[in-house]
């Protein structure tokens, strides 16, 4: 008696089949690689920039509160407070008009400037913060206590910075309308309102940049290059410390 082995296999056919499944289903495996990639990385940006944008307000506004505090232990030079002019080697509050960022200088008594530096021993004295954004997008601070400054923020498209002046001596602080450093004159600033513009670039996103406008207090910034993630911050903080008899 004869027995006989058949041997079973895969046609052309049917290989071709498989790898064309194969290549479906390996090409659907990247793309949604690459979409939650870019998801990621997107809410990974929205939450770094709600955080720093957040964190930085917080730092200026913290020390916009002190501004104006005098202690009976300083032999002041002048009243602390928000400064126009030069004062202690530190430049003034400046606007940068339509195409510039702003610069904020402002003082108080304390034992420390915005960069941790105090006098050794500590005791307290004249502080000078002045905050500006330089050619590189990095929001920074340096006090007139340190010979340094430090970064708070980076990539920040735009700083802009409102004085509320109070236009009538009644003893009752009131911000009669917001003006530029070039505007404030005369006048008792008794709040500030600080606008940021971040700018995070997400080089993996696709899809091409449409034009935004945004409106940081009294400037406008249209841009329309580079994809890239924007959020805006503003905060509205009102001086303590003042002279009474001009409010």
């Amino acid at each position: 008696m004869r027995t006989s082995n058949h041997m079973a296999g895969f046609s052309l056919v049917e290989l071709m089949v498989a790898m064309l499944l194969g290549l479906l289903i390996t090409a659907a495996a990247v793309s949604l690689f690459s979409t939650n990639q870019r998801t990621f990385a997107l809410q990974q940006a929205m939450s770094e920039s709600q955080e720093q944008g957040q964190l930085a307000l917080r730092f200026i506004a913290q020390d916009l509160q002190l501004t104006g505090y005098m202690d009976d232990q300083v032999a002041a030079t002048d009243f602390p407070g928000v400064h126009l002019a030069t004062f202690l080697g530190m430049p003034p509050s400046s606007d940068g008009g339509n195409e510039g960022n702003d610069r904020l200088t402002i003082s108080h008594h304390g034992l420390t400037d915005c960069t941790g530096t105090g006098l050794t021993p500590a005791a307290m004295t004249e502080v000078v913060n002045t905050y500006w954004v330089d050619d590189d997008g990095n929001l920074k601070c340096r006090g007139n206590l340190s010979s340094d400054d430090v970064i708070l923020l980076q990539d920040v498209r735009g700083f802009q910075v409102l004085y509320g002046v109070d236009q009538l001596v009644d003893a009752v602080p009131f911000a009669a309308r917001y003006v530029t450093a070039d505007n404030v004159a005369g006048d008792q600033v008794v709040a500030v309102k600080v606008a940021l513009l971040l700018e995070k670039p997400l080089p993996s996103m696709e899809g091409a940049q449409e034009e935004q406008t945004f409106y940081l207090l009294d400037h406008e910034e249209t841009v329309n290059e580079g994809r890239s993630l924007r959020r805006q911050f503003q905060s509205t903080v009102a001086i303590r410390n003042y002279r009474w008899d001009e409010v």
